[in-house]
């Protein structure tokens, strides 16, 4: 190893250690990307639905303390107020519901072919009675 290469590892550390006062700002920016990926690791399946109609889900639980709150009868409720085609989120997994028996028809048989995400919800997946219906064939 010549002195060249000696006196340019020597300026290389000098270069990368920081002063005791950027400490606070490199923990800061550390910080702020980890809430941003967070951010938009549980924004990005509600970013495809965006357009459905529906309530506004909360972070992390979605619209499951409003399933707690009104039972059942919510998705009945849900599309009075949104009609027949609306999003749930349950948790962060937002599921397109059709409440019409017709529609149902015409996704369920005539489209299926088309929709491109049949995602199994995470709640679901590990049901072996549930693996078996219509909708989460492959």
């Amino acid at each position: 190893m010549g002195w060249g290469e000696i006196i340019s590892s020597q300026l290389l550390i000098e270069a990368l250690s920081l002063p005791a006062a950027s400490l606070p700002a490199v923990l800061f920016t550390a910080a702020a990307l980890a809430a941003g990926a967070f951010a938009v690791y549980f924004y990005i399946p509600s970013w495809r639905v965006r357009r459905v109609p529906g309530p506004v889900a909360l972070p992390l639980v979605g619209h499951l303390p409003l399933f707690v709150k009104h039972g059942p009868g919510l998705f009945r409720m849900l599309s009075k107020e949104y009609g027949p085609i609306y999003r749930f989120h349950m948790g962060r997994q937002p599921l397109v519901m059709v409440a019409d028996a017709e529609l149902c028809k015409e996704v369920g048989i005539k489209k299926f072919k088309s929709i491109p995400n049949r995602s199994i919800p995470t709640p679901i997946r590990g049901s072996p009675i549930h693996n078996k219906g219509l909708f989460f064939t492959r």
